[in-house]
């Protein structure tokens, strides 16, 4: 009998522990990414950004380029996991992160071309962060199989 109630309360801790596998994370209100923002070789400009966590628990980013007179703003170079719907050339540009960034602002003296080309990330899927998605599934099996070994061993003292 005491075997059969320690295999029991096994099952049960096993399952509780479980738990947190099907629960969503819910926002912390803290900054989860960092974002370095770089600035431009020969200093031709400044900047000023804003970050917060919205109600689903992503970091969004607001990044100004603050230019320096006699030039003009040309466009940002992002390097890490990020998703907009606006092109780099924007001025004020809202990013939702998903991993660390660094953040370079490029100016032009007025009158001059750019130097660089922009391209933009097209992709409309970013990068699955975070347990898997058969994570429960994975959890559901074990139990299944503690329980069916469980049975199995009862049944077999039983028979002895």
């Amino acid at each position: 009998m005491k075997k059969v109630v320690s295999i029991a309360l096994a099952l049960v801790l096993m399952l509780v522990a479980a738990v947190p596998v099907f629960a969503a994370p819910s926002p912390t209100g803290t900054y989860v990414y960092v974002v370095v923002v770089v600035p431009t070789p020969g200093g031709s400009g400044d900047y000023e950004f804003t970050t917060d966590i919205d109600e689903d628990g992503n970091q969004n980013v607001h990044i100004t380029p603050k230019p320096n007179p006699g030039y003009t703003f040309d466009h940002w170079v992002i390097d890490g996991p990020y998703r907009t719907d606006q092109p780099l050339t924007d001025k004020d540009l809202d990013l939702i992160i998903t991993g660390d960034i660094k953040v370079t602002p490029y100016y032009t003296k007025d009158g001059e071309s750019p130097t660089q080309s922009v391209t933009t990330d097209t992709s409309d899927k970013s990068p699955q962060t975070g347990p898997s998605n058969a994570m429960p599934y994975v959890m559901i099996s074990l139990t299944l199989i503690a329980v069916a070994v469980s049975v199995t061993i009862v049944k077999s003292k039983k028979s002895n």
